[in-house]
């Protein structure tokens, strides 16, 4: 969930439940799917973060905390079952053409021009365009499979060069 909102703006149970869908789901996964991954030998985890968690916008205080709280429980989970065989890794992607990026297009305008508020984010990324659902597709596919076998505890960019062009290294 990507609620909008700063600390104060930002009430308690929408804090609550952006950490309980974004960062407890994640959590829930593990407990109850590492000890089967560790019986059947090992496997590879993908979480799912944002550049928000790296370099965040302003007015969205909860959504940016989750996917840095992402960050930092992959790399927990990396080390404490790197020794049964499972590599955790994450995908931060930019701006990806996804129901919540058509929500932002939208705003508080039904009629909004999606396609044109797409090309105007896109804009902020170097490559001058917006990701495809697929291309973070293929990413997480190359990390859960054997080619990515010395990763983990990482988190992967796909952001079109966002973070780079805003000197996040």
């Amino acid at each position: 969930v990507h609620p909008y909102g700063t600390a104060t703006s930002t009430d308690f149970e929408t804090w609550n439940r952006a950490m309980s869908v974004n960062v407890g789901s994640i959590y829930l996964t593990a407990h109850y799917g590492i000890p089967e991954m560790i019986r059947r030998g090992g496997g590879a985890i993908v979480n799912v973060a944002s550049v928000q968690g790296t370099a965040c916008q302003q007015n969205v205080a909860a959504y940016a905390t989750t996917k840095g709280a992402i960050h930092t429980l992959t790399r927990s989970l990396a080390l404490d079952y790197a020794r049964q065989g499972i590599r955790v890794n994450s995908v931060s992607p930019g701006s990806i053409r996804t129901p919540i990026l058509e929500r932002a297009a939208r705003g508080d305008d039904p009629n909004a021009d999606i396609e044109a508020a797409f090309k105007r984010f896109g804009e902020a990324h170097p490559l001058g365009r917006i990701g495809e659902p697929e291309e973070v597709a293929e990413l997480i596919a190359f990390l859960c499979s054997s080619k990515a076998s010395f990763c983990t505890g990482a988190d992967y960019r796909i952001d079109g060069g966002l973070l780079a062009g805003i000197g996040v290294g």
